[in-house]
């Protein structure tokens, strides 16, 4: 099967539809290795040379690995990287992998990020470079086929429900074309209410990074990725759940809650929600991305551990 490489974004964007098919039959593949995140993100944060390799067994794409590569021309260093690098929880080959292509490429550094243990990325070799694998952050995942949390979380989430019936009606619905807009609004605002807390912006608090959300989650929202949950009390909304689902998985990628209703718990709520939902809809694993926060062990999340591959030219 012959490797390719697709040097311009526009090669990459003329097989967009070979690539979400792709993706949608990898089972491996996340979101993050989507058309949909990855060409959004091109275009709102990318930037220097595409040198995406491309496998094909006859007329069909069988593998894609889109990378690029920026270049310092004072200096004449250049940094290879994958597509979406910095805000994508995980980033790695779809479908068969295969380097050879980039031996050829002027590359000093190729520094791949975000690579989840059973990378086929982390098994290959590359003619001229040297590798180092690292550890790189936890992300925690839960099982959904088992029980969720100990007695004592699932008596506190009884509560939580309890309490925040005293504060009005509570509804959870999911987002629709028509609320799309609104939940979005939402979540950026509440998320920035309780970075502001700490006397921080968050990172959804650029018009650049929103942009890109709106977009993304338009188009995850047509394809039926998008898992986004509001939380109202009456007709306020208390918390919004950002995710998304692919395969038996679904992710969360992002929240925001009132922190003035922080008494009722509405993040922990509104991932309850999320889980239910999940289990409902069959899936198998509920992965709470990068991070080790401590309210993701309580639900008996247990660690993987991205790792990270550098490729140094000898």
């Amino acid at each position: 099967m012959p490797a390719t490489l697709l040097r311009s974004i526009d090669e990459l964007r003329a097989v967009q539809t070979e690539w979400d098919a792709l993706w949608r039959r990898d089972p491996r593949a996340t979101p993050f290795q989507s058309p949909a995140w990855l060409l959004n993100w091109w275009d709102r944060f990318g930037g220097g040379d595409v040198a995406a390799v491309a496998v094909r067994d006859n007329d069909t794409l069988t593998g894609l690995t889109p990378l690029y590569v920026l270049r310092d021309e004072d200096s004449g260093e250049s940094l290879g990287m994958l597509i979406g690098t910095g805000i994508s929880d995980y980033l790695d080959a779809l479908g068969h992998f295969d380097p050879a292509p980039l031996a050829g490429f002027d590359c000093m550094l190729w520094d791949l990020q975000s690579l989840r243990p059973d990378s086929p990325i982390l098994t290959a070799s590359l003619d001229g470079y040297s590798a180092i694998d690292e550890d790189q952050e936890p992300c925690p995942l839960l099982d959904l086929r088992g029980e969720l949390g100990s007695s004592h979380f699932r008596k506190k989430l009884r509560y939580l429900h309890r309490l925040a019936a005293r504060e009005g009606n509570v509804s959870f619905e999911s987002a629709t074309r028509a609320s799309l807009d609104e939940y979005l609004e939402a979540l950026f605002a509440l998320h920035a209410a309780r970075w502001k807390l700490r006397g921080l912006p968050g990172v959804l608090a650029d018009s650049t990074t929103q942009d890109f959300h709106r977009a993304v989650a338009a188009s995850f929202l047509d394809s039926g990725t998008l898992r986004m949950y509001a939380m109202r009390i009456d007709t306020r909304i208390a918390a919004i759940f950002y995710g998304f689902a692919h395969h038996t998985t679904t992710y969360y990628y992002l929240g925001g809650y009132a922190p003035d209703l922080d008494r009722i718990s509405p993040g922990t709520l509104i991932v309850a929600h999320a889980v239910e939902q999940a289990q409902r809809e069959g899936h198998t694993t509920f992965d709470f991305l990068r991070g080790a926060e401590e309210y993701k062990y309580s639900w008996g999340a247990t660690d993987r551990i991205n790792r990270k591959r550098q490729w140094i030219r000898t």
